[in-house]
């Protein structure tokens, strides 16, 4: 700094702009933020200089050390911040096809000084949740972390937020960036579940959140990130189920990913605006330990060493309203609605413990000195006392009849328990279906119930596809608000549909050269030129039936069969007396997911008067398609149908067959 104030700032603004293209930028640019903090005006015009001569840096390592260097200056950001962020920007597009990683690089920077707060979201924004169709792998492959970062930042800005969700939705179809934008909208799951207002919000995001971070580890090895943050929701739901063996399984399996990631990272360099993901990941291990010994101390049917207990049964209440497990939050009731009623619950069932609870509120209230947190012992106590007078209550008082105009839950209580005890039932089956189930069962069966479905949960996301998983997540839980999509319909009909997606991901994927005994001619999905034979229903039904007799099906699978409601079905599946029906069809115009609604869904679902309400729809789409095609999560949906007079919904899947294709090599050409 000193050669550079002998310099003059007039000088250095004239060489300024050539050295920042060169590798002496980083040093240049740490001299610059040091004499800007000291003098900014005498020192701007050097630093716009300089500013301005990076758009011409070619050395991604050179750019990135000095934006750490400028970015380290809060009087740089706040002067020159603007001059910065457009600079990074400016013709960003084209850079991205010339050098890609120059180009990540960049919007980095200007990620770095949106969130910082030196300039408006809205510009860099554009640039992430809109990157080229054709960016190379070596961007699109940065852009996950950096939407999660802008998540962090702007995750109560519902709009930018959501612009954010459905650009990691789109990049889980990226086959470089996939898995960390699952990781990502795994993490905004769990976001949900702390800002959630009740229980049963939280324990359904919680769930949600914990299968979503077991599929990333199943798709990538190595994931400890995805392994910390899955074992923190199994510590937290465990808790909440008072099931203490997993919560101890879950803190071992926290430590023993938080310590191999500390062994990989060793000795790598870790951006400053990074580590917040660092220590929040720190924030729960602390967490964890926290209700672990809260959960040992409410184990205990008497506390014998009453002080320690409380303030280990305290620090687990605050730390549940105070905790801030991840970047960006700042407050988190959903944490606060999980573990608070866990403890008040536990503390009203030991009367000893309630005992001691109220002896030492009374005691703390004489103290000038207190031991502990006064306010929030008083704060436990109220809560546990008013719960006690209003389940006391409620047993003397004798139950209105049901009002049927009376919307609200009539089981209140019973559905509080079963989100507590048992949430990936609820996942699985829905809160009625769940509750109606719980009903008669008591806590430690519950738990054992919670226990196999957990597992059947956990085991099934190691094995699925990171983009099918979410899919049929979504599907199946659209599907469960019919009242007979439940036992061996579920089972079946979630079989089917997991077979159905997996062929539409196998056709979407597939070459020419793996289509197996297919004939090239008979390759629906081929481009059609001038002349050719459109493909015929007939071609998609044939692949189709022959995928699902090679799978887990096999056997169970016919074709054209006829007297099925008045007509004959395309492909039938048959589980005993339960029978689904797909419907075939080809379109050659319009493809949207109205036109095939309208034409084609009533005679798919008329297929289900004469046995269960579900069945599925297969289109190939021989449309053109010159500008690529619809993702496989935009090709699959539920539809419902009631036919005049009816009083049941028939839910019927549509998926779409993309035929007539381009290879991506021609539509780049």
């Amino acid at each position: 700094m000193p050669a550079l104030t002998q310099l003059g700032a007039e000088a250095v603004a004239h060489e300024a702009a050539d050295i920042a293209a060169g590798p002496l930028a980083p040093m240049l640019a740490h001299a610059l933020a040091a004499v800007v903090d000291t003098a900014p005006a005498e020192w701007r015009a050097a630093t716009a200089s300089f500013i301005e001569g990076l758009t011409g840096q070619e050395s991604l390592l050179a750019l990135v050390s000095s934006l750490d260097e400028l970015l380290a200056s809060a009087s740089t950001i706040k002067t020159q911040g603007a001059q910065l962020s457009n600079a990074l920007l400016r013709d960003l597009t084209p850079l991205i096809h010339a050098n890609p990683l120059l180009a990540a690089g960049r919007l980095e920077g200007a990620v770095r000084l949106a969130v910082a707060g030196a300039t408006p979201p809205f510009g860099v924004l554009s640039h992430l949740t809109t990157p080229p169709s054709t960016a190379p792998e070596e961007f699109t492959e940065r852009l996950p972390r950096l939407l999660g970062a802008a998540i962090d930042r702007w995750a109560n800005e519902d709009t930018i937020a959501a612009a954010l969700r459905a650009a990691l939705d789109q990049l889980r179809h990226d086959s470089t960036a996939g898995v960390d934008a699952a990781f990502e909208l795994a993490c905004w799951r769990l976001r949900s579940a702390l800002t959630a207002d009740t229980l049963p919000a939280a324990m359904d995001a919680l769930t949600a959140a914990r299968s979503e971070f077991a599929t990333v580890d199943a798709a990538e090895e190595g994931r400890h990130d995805a392994q910390a943050y899955a074992a923190a929701c199994d510590a937290l739901l465990a808790f909440a189920a008072q099931d203490h063996a997993r919560l101890v399984d879950a803190n071992g399996r926290l430590t023993a990913a938080l310590n191999q990631r500390d062994a990989w990272l060793s000795g790598m360099n870790a951006p400053t605006w990074l580590q917040p993901r660092r220590a929040a990941e720190l924030a729960w291990r602390r967490l964890v330990l926290i209700l672990s010994a809260a959960a040992d101390r409410l184990a205990e049917t008497v506390w014998m060493d009453v002080w320690d207990a409380l303030a280990t049964v305290l620090d687990a209440y605050t730390q549940a309203r105070t905790a801030r497990p991840l970047p960006g939050l700042d407050a988190v009731p959903g944490l606060a609605a999980v573990v608070e009623p866990t403890i008040e619950n536990a503390i009203l069932r030991q009367q000893s413990l309630l005992a001691a609870l109220r002896r030492s509120v009374t005691e703390l209230s004489k103290l000038d000195t207190p031991p502990l947190d006064t306010t929030t012992a008083e704060l436990l106590l109220s809560r546990i006392e008013t719960a006690s007078t209003e389940a006391r209550a409620s047993r003397t008082s004798p139950r209105p009849a049901p009002d049927e105009d009376d919307d609200e839950d009539p089981h209140p209580a019973d559905s509080a328990r079963v989100h507590r005890l048992a949430p990936s039932m609820v996942h699985l089956l829905g809160e009625r279906q769940a509750t109606d189930l719980a009903n008669g069962i008591d806590d430690d069966k519950l738990q054992m119930l919670e226990g196999i479905v957990h597992s059947t949960e956990l085991a099934r996301s190691r094995t699925a596809h990171p983009v099918l998983d979410r899919l049929l997540e979504n599907l199946l839980q659209q599907l469960t608000e019919s009242p007979d999509f439940v036992g061996d319909i579920r089972d079946t009909f979630g079989l089917l549909l997991e077979q159905t997606l997996l062929f539409l991901l196998s056709r979407a994927d597939l070459t020419t050269k793996t289509w197996g005994l297919h004939k090239k001619d008979n390759d629906y999905r081929r481009v059609l030129k001038d002349g050719d034979t459109r493909p015929l229903e007939a071609n998609l039904q044939q692949d189709f039936h022959q995928w699902l007799q090679t799978g887990p099906l096999s056997g169970l699978v016919t074709v054209e069969r006829i007297d099925i409601a008045l007509g004959r079905a395309d492909v039938i599946v048959t589980f005993g007396t339960i029978r689904y029906t797909t419907e075939i069809k080809r379109e050659l115009t319009d493809p949207t997911p109205e036109s095939l609604e309208e034409n084609y869904l009533h005679q798919a679902a008329e297929y289900g008067n004469t046995n269960v309400p579900f069945g599925q729809l297969l289109v190939l789409d021989l449309t053109p398609h010159p500008d690529g095609t619809p993702r496989l999560d935009e090709s699959v949906w539920l539809a419902r149908h009631r036919p005049p007079g009816a009083t049941k919904d028939r839910m019927v899947v549509v998926g779409v067959v993309v035929g007539n294709r381009l290879t991506p090599s021609d539509l780049s050409s």
